[in-house]
C-alpha cells in the first residue's frame, strides 16, 4: 500500500466559480505580488511561497528565484514546488512540462486545483487569508509636516551632494567604471544563458541516443560530467523524462 497522502480532486461540483481576475487577485494578496496575467504564474515563485505558508519549512525560499524570467528559472522553481509535495508525501504530480510553457488554460486549471488544495489543507490560515484579502489602508500624512519634510529632504540632499560636487572628476570616473562593469555583467549573463541552452540541447540529444540504444555507455559518461556537482554546490538534478526545452532538431544550436 502506498504511503502517499491523497490531496484533492477538482471537479465541477467542488470547484469554486471564481473568475480569472479573482484568482489572480487572491494570489497577489497572498504573496503581495504584482502578477497581471494567469500565464505569469508559470514562474512557480507564487506557488512556492503559498506552499511555504501552508507547510512551514517545506521549501527553502532562499532558493526560489522570485524574479524568474527565463524558462530554466521557471523549471528550477517548479522542481522545488514538486519536491515539497514529495517531501510531505502528498500524492500530486505537478504538470511542470505544461505549466512551464506559459499557456493560459494549463496554468488556470492548475491554479484552480491549487486554490482548492489550499482551502482543504490550511484551515488554520483563515485569519491570514482574511488579512491578506483585506484592503491595505494608505497612511495619511498630516499636512502640517509636508513643507517641513520637503525642506528637510532638500537640506539632506544638499549635504549629500556637497562632497560629490567637490570630487566631480572622481565621481565621473567611478560612474564610467560602473557602466563598464554593468555591460560586462550583461554580456556574461547572455553568455551564461547561451551556454545553458547548448548544454540542455546536448542533454536532450544524449537522452534521445540512450533511448535508441546508441552509444549508451558514452552518453552516460557525458551525463555524469554534466550533472557532477562543483565544489560547494548541490548536485544537479537530471531532467530526463520531462525536458524543459522543446527541440525540433537536437543538433540545432550546438555549432
Amino acid at each position: 500500500m502506498s504511503d502517499l497522502k491523497l490531496t484533492v480532486a477538482l471537479t465541477s461540483v467542488n470547484g469554486e466559480n471564481m473568475s480569472r481576475h479573482d484568482m489572480l487577485q487572491w494570489v497577489n494578496d497572498m504573496v503581495h505580488g504584482q502578477f497581471k496575467k494567469i500565464e505569469e504564474l508559470c514562474s512557480g515563485s507564487a506557488y512556492c511561497q503559498i506552499m511555504e505558508m501552508i507547510f512551514p519549512n517545506c521549501i527553502n525560499l532562499k532558493r526560489v528565484k522570485m524574479s524568474a524570467k527565463l524558462e530554466h528559472e521557471y523549471l528550477h522553481n517548479l522542481k522545488l514546488f514538486q519536491a515539497a509535495f514529495n517531501r510531505l508525501k502528498l500524492d500530486k504530480t505537478v504538470p511542470i512540462d505544461r505549466l512551464i510553457k506559459g499557456r493560459f488554460q494549463d496554468n488556470f486549471e492548475f491554479l484552480q486545483w491549487f486554490k482548492k488544495f489550499f482551502d482543504s489543507q490550511a484551515p488554520g490560515l483563515e485569519n491570514l487569508k482574511s488579512l491578506a484579502n483585506a484592503p491595505v489602508p494608505k497612511p495619511i500624512k498630516p499636512r502640517g509636516f509636508v513643507k517641513e519634510d520637503a525642506l528637510l529632504a532638500k537640506q539632506m540632499q544638499h549635504l549629500v551632494l556637497q562632497p560629490e560636487l567637490e570630487n566631480d572628476e572622481a565621481l565621473k570616473d567611478m560612474m564610467e567604471e560602473q557602466q563598464m562593469l554593468c555591460l560586462k555583467i550583461d554580456r556574461a549573463m547572455e553568455e551564461r544563458d547561451q551556454c545553458y541552452k547548448k548544454l540542455r540541447l546536448i542533454e536532450v540529444l544524449m537522452v534521445d541516443m540512450i533511448n535508441n540504444n546508441q552509444e549508451v555507455d558514452l552518453c552516460k559518461r557525458f551525463q555524469s560530467v554534466l550533472f557532477k556537482a562543483m565544489d560547494g554546490q548541490e548536485p544537479i538534478e537530471e531532467n530526463v523524462e520531462d525536458p524543459a526545452v522543446e527541440v525540433a532538431d537536437p543538433n540545432e544550436g550546438l555549432y
